[in-house]
C-alpha cells in the first residue's frame, strides 16, 4: 500500500470515531491548571489517536511517531509521522464545526507528505513532495492565491499558554483577521487560496502535514526570522508567498514573538 493511501486509512479510522463523539457527551481532561485552546483535550482525542496510530504501525511499524497525545516513539528511522488526532478540541468540545485530523511525514526532518481530513464533511486534502496537493472536493492541483499584504486573509492564534498569538500590526495591514484555533482548517485555507497568512507558534504535530500541502500548492513557509522551516523551529510563519516577505519585515521589527 502506498503512504498516502495508508495515510488516508488512519484518518478516515480516526474520523470515524471523531464524528461518533461529536455530538455525545465527552470526558474532557485539562493538561494544565490555566484552561486555554492548548490545555483541552477528551477521549475522543485519545481513542482517535490510537485508532490512527494502530493504522500506522501496522503498515510502517519502524518509523518513529510523533504525536500530540503520546510521548515521542524513536524507533531510529528516517522517517517519522506527525499526528494530531483531533485539531481544534476547544472547537469539538463547543460544537462549532472546525475541527479536523492532521497526518504528515518527515523523512530526515524534511516534510514529504501531508494530509488534513475534515470527517464532518469528508472533506480530505493532501500532497506528496514533487507531485502536487489535492482535495477530494476540488477536481483540480490546489494553488494558493495571488493576493498581496493588503488584500491578505491572516489567521491569527487564541490564547496560547497565556500568551495571545497575535500580531496587532500585522493585523493594520491586512484586510481581514481571524481567530479559528484550528490549524488544519487555517492552513487548508491557504493551500485552496482562500486565505494568505497563518503566524504561530510552532508545533510539529500541528504543522508538519501542512507543510508539506502548502509547498506543493505554490505557499511559502519559515520561521519567525524568515528562515526555512525545521521541525525544532521556535515559530512558523506561513504564507501564499506573495506577502512572505512584507509579513517577515512586520513581525521582526516589532520583536513578535510567542
Amino acid at each position: 500500500m502506498e503512504l498516502i493511501d495508508i495515510a488516508i486509512k488512519a484518518a478516515n479510522n480516526g474520523g470515524k470515531i471523531l464524528n461518533d463523539f461529536y455530538n455525545k457527551n465527552k470526558t474532557i481532561f485539562h493538561k494544565k491548571e490555566k484552561i486555554d485552546a492548548s490545555s483541552v483535550v477528551t477521549d475522543a482525542d485519545l481513542l482517535s489517536e490510537i485508532e490512527i496510530l494502530k493504522v500506522l504501525k501496522h503498515f510502517t511499524p519502524n518509523y518513529n511517531f510523533y504525536c500530540e497525545e503520546q510521548s515521542y516513539q524513536d524507533n531510529n528511522s528516517i522517517y517519522t509521522w506527525c499526528i494530531d488526532p483531533l485539531d481544534g478540541t476547544s472547537n469539538f468540545i463547543n460544537q462549532i464545526p472546525i475541527w479536523g485530523i492532521s497526518i504528515g511525514l518527515l523523512e530526515r526532518n524534511k516534510p514529504i507528505l501531508g494530509l488534513l481530513y475534515f470527517p464532518l464533511i469528508d472533506k480530505l486534502i493532501y500532497a506528496e513532495k514533487n507531485k502536487g496537493a489535492y482535495s477530494n472536493k476540488i477536481d483540480k492541483r490546489l494553488q494558493v492565491s495571488t493576493k498581496d499584504i493588503q488584500n491578505s486573509l491572516y489567521f491569527a492564534g487564541g490564547i496560547y499558554s497565556g500568551k495571545h498569538q497575535v500580531s496587532f500590526e500585522l493585523m493594520h495591514k491586512v484586510a481581514y483577521t481571524k481567530i479559528f484555533d484550528c490549524s488544519c482548517f487555517e492552513l487548508s485555507q491557504i493551500a485552496t487560496g482562500n486565505a494568505e497568512i497563518y503566524i504561530r507558534r510552532n508545533s510539529l504535530h500541528d504543522v508538519a502535514a501542512s507543510i508539506c500541502i502548502i509547498h506543493e500548492s505554490g505557499g511559502t513557509t519559515s520561521d519567525y526570522l524568515g528562515n526555512p522551516w525545521q521541525p525544532k523551529s521556535k515559530g512558523v510563519v506561513i504564507t501564499n508567498g506573495y506577502s512572505h516577505r512584507n509579513v517577515i519585515d512586520i513581525i521582526s521589527t516589532t520583536n513578535f514573538t510567542f
